[in-house]
């Protein structure tokens, strides 16, 4: 697409953009976590009561996928949640529009560097909650029901983050083109609603990668898997 900032840092070729928009998605998350739980009461504030609503709702994914099991990787599906929300929403403001030297400040989510890694993330978890649960025992479902799918049974836990990373990813870069063309052709009128329907997107690809994770790991992790 031509739109990345490409540089060398630390001995290794990045896109700045995607770090600078991957950076400040953190320090709103950062800036919100402290002012939503800095003074925390039994008869909550305003602040308190939106953070504590956005934790219930993260624990009901995990609470759907795998119940009080869930808990264990609540803290990871949480943040992941409210991650790629962040990022994809920080792609529909209008920061495209702040000069850099090269490329624009789209969506973190944008760049299929970023997905990847959210979707390696995931396939760490894998491990993680499994050998957590069950040992070295974890690897017996490899050679389940037979020796001989092996090779299936890995192809099958390595597609899983796989496709979590294209979906999002291509929803993403999707909704950059699109608002691109908006501004464009129409300049005042056409992004408008372009914009509003890309910050649906943006929500429903964060809670379906949360979900699909959780999902995953709870099914990796189940006692009878």
């Amino acid at each position: 697409m031509g739109h990345f900032w490409e540089a060398e840092l630390l001995g290794m070729a990045v896109h700045l953009n995607t770090l600078i928009m991957a950076w400040a998605a953190m320090l709103v998350l950062l800036a919100f976590a402290f002012l939503t739980t800095r003074n925390l009461q039994l008869a909550p504030s305003f602040a308190q009561s939106v953070g504590e609503g956005i934790y219930d709702f993260c624990r009901s994914i995990t609470m759907s996928t795998a119940g009080k099991r869930g808990d264990s990787y609540l803290f990871y599906i949480g943040s992941l949640f409210l991650f790629i929300l962040t990022a994809n929403i920080m792609g529909q403001l209008p920061l495209k529009l702040i000069h850099i030297p090269h490329g624009e400040l789209i969506a973190a989510t944008g760049d299929i560097n970023t997905t990847s890694a959210l979707a390696i993330l995931t396939l760490v978890m894998y491990f993680i909650v499994g050998i957590g649960r069950k040992g070295i025992k974890y690897f017996a479902h490899y050679f389940q029901p037979y020796p001989i799918f092996l090779p299936l049974n890995i192809l099958e836990d390595l597609t899983r983050p796989g496709s979590l990373l294209i979906r999002l990813y291509f929803n993403i870069l999707v909704g950059e083109i699109l608002t691109f063309i908006a501004l464009t052709l129409m300049p005042f009128v056409l992004p408008v609603f372009v914009i509003f329907l890309e910050l649906f997107v943006a929500i429903v690809q964060a809670y379906i990668f949360a979900l699909l994770s959780a999902v995953y790991i709870g099914l990796l992790s189940d006692d009878h898997h």
